[in-house]
């Protein structure tokens, strides 16, 4: 099954760290700070990673209308 994934710049960037981190070319610690995130969001990243592949480092609010957007009406 082949299908493709659209990431921003920093997705890229995420992805490009937590495979350093699988290959163990890099710690976690270590990605934290380049990526200036906290460990336990490492972890989570990583987690996401392990369950659905890359397509789970790319936001799930993407495609969603804002929580602050005006009603028809108001505009």
């Amino acid at each position: 099954m082949s299908f493709m994934i659209t990431m921003s710049q920093k997705e890229l960037h995420r992805l490009e760290v937590i495979q350093k981190i699988r290959d163990q070319r890099l710690s976690v610690v270590q990605a934290a700070d380049l990526l200036g995130l906290s460990r336990s969001q490492v972890h989570r990243l990583l987690q996401a990673y392990d369950r659905n592949g890359p397509a789970g480092l790319v936001s799930k609010k993407r495609s969603q209308p804002s929580n602050r957007r005006h009603s028809e009406e108001f505009r």
